[in-house]
């Protein structure tokens, strides 16, 4: 299994917060619905099964990790959902202190074998002091998606191959939520964009003789348009778009912004190395 591709980096949370052990469980549920895997599942199934796997005895490990994990109908691949809560909650933990790491894994029904080694790895994995000291000091869900899969035997370079880049345009038509794409995107760690001034079609239509008369534009003020670039990795497409959409609501109904993907078959002076 490929930690790159059951990782989900619309389920890493860097502001991860519960008042207490069942609020949590509650709250890493949420997170989880946010990956397209259990969008035919519902949350009150998920955190049963969770609930169930904590009541046979915590996962709430020492030094302030968690692993709560379980298995369910209705899935084909293992998901894993990393949040961080710096304040820590109590999570019946071994050593008693409060848990800051959480690394949730949720597998089919019935594949005990490979459940057991995925949480033998992620064990493994956080058994190292830096590890867990560099998670807990990621500001942005990508930051933290990545501190992660660096620890892992895929590391980073399986998702920065040429080829799995795409260019993202997002067209904008409101000014007012030229702030909010903003937040989006530091809360995503994307600081590389470019944006450009575009006109609509419509306004040099209208400017055309033969086919005055068609628009109604009251000045000659032109409706606001612009659109953004974004250079991303694939698996980097599906969590923005949730992103935007946890801030805008359903894009296919919301009409001052749309996006389109390109691949990207070839870059060069974007920082490749």
């Amino acid at each position: 299994m490929e930690f790159s591709e059951i990782v989900k980096l619309e389920c890493c949370e860097v502001d991860f917060n519960a008042k207490n052990k069942t609020d949590a469980l509650r709250n890493i549920c949420k997170l989880l619905k946010r990956s397209r895997e259990f969008r035919n599942i519902e949350e009150d199934i998920i955190f049963k099964a969770l609930k169930e796997r904590e009541d046979m005895g915590s996962t709430g490990f020492s030094r302030g990790i968690a692993i709560p994990h379980c298995q369910l109908e209705g899935i084909d691949h293992f998901i894993i959902a990393i949040a961080i809560c710096k304040k820590g909650i109590h999570f019946d933990a071994f050593d008693k202190k409060k848990s800051k790491i959480f690394i949730t894994i949720v597998g089919p029904k019935g594949n005990k074998s490979s459940h057991l080694k995925l949480l033998a790895q992620v064990s493994l994995i956080l058994k190292e002091p830096d590890v867990a000291n560099e998670m807990l000091h990621a500001t942005t869900k990508i930051g933290l998606y990545e501190e992660f899969l660096r620890n892992t035997n895929d590391e980073v370079t399986t998702f920065y191959h040429k080829g799995k880049e795409v260019l993202m345009l997002l067209t904008v038509k409101d000014e007012s939520i030229m702030q909010d794409i903003t937040e989006v995107f530091v809360e995503y760690g994307i600081q590389d964009s470019i944006i450009l001034e575009t006109q609509n079609m419509e306004n040099l239509i209208s400017k055309t003789p033969l086919f005055m008369g068609f628009f109604n534009f009251t000045s000659d003020r032109s409706p606001f348009s612009k659109v953004i670039l974004v250079k991303l990795t694939k698996d980097h497409i599906n969590a923005l778009i949730k992103g935007l959409e946890d801030v805008f609501g359903n894009l296919d109904t919301y009409s001052a912004l749309s996006i389109i993907t390109l691949d990207i078959f070839f870059s060069k002076g974007f920082g490749d190395e």
